[in-house]
């Protein structure tokens, strides 16, 4: 790889004490008008930042063209199907941006404020994983819940870039 083909992201300051709002916004424009392929954030409960997706979601509304990344969410902190609802609508406002890092963090202090247990995350992530992947795929989440309809998340986009929302 050439370097004249290397991809790089830049960090979205959504950790740094003190940086509002509005900041974010004009950081994510610059961005997304700069040499940068994407903007990345780290996913954190018990630390003074924003929440991850909401923070993505402002800043797909204020860009245009810049990949929006979670460099990781930490997803056992979160429930499968409203997590895989949440990522699918952020993917598609954004019209296909997102780029989804998940993982199972190391602080504990994230899992006790979240009321998630913390030694057992590595199999909750697989079994999360299982639930997104079937959600995304059109399947029903379980054989008691959505069986004969879909939980409705936006699922790929058609050959004009334009979200389509699954048939029921």
């Amino acid at each position: 790889m050439s370097r004249n083909d290397m991809l790089i992201g830049i960090g979205f300051p959504t950790t740094i004490p003190g940086v509002g709002g509005k900041q974010l916004i004009e950081w994510a424009k610059k961005a997304d008008g700069g040499p940068f392929s994407s903007l990345g954030l780290i996913d954190r409960l018990v630390y003074d930042n924003y929440d991850p997706l909401i923070a993505l979601a402002a800043a797909a509304g204020a860009t245009h063209r810049i990949r929006l990344m979670t460099t990781i969410l930490l997803a056992p902190l979160h429930r499968a199907a409203v997590l895989a609802k949440q990522v699918a609508s952020l993917d598609a406002l954004s019209g296909g941006r997102l780029t989804l890092g998940l993982g199972v963090g190391i602080r504990e202090e994230d899992f006790q404020a979240a009321s998630v247990p913390f030694h057992t995350r590595g199999k909750a992530f697989d079994e999360q994983l299982a639930t997104m992947q079937r959600i995304w795929s059109g399947q029903p989440y379980s054989a008691e819940v959505g069986v004969g309809k879909r939980l409705h998340c936006w699922r790929g986009r058609t050959s004009d870039g334009e979200a389509e929302f699954p048939s029921s």
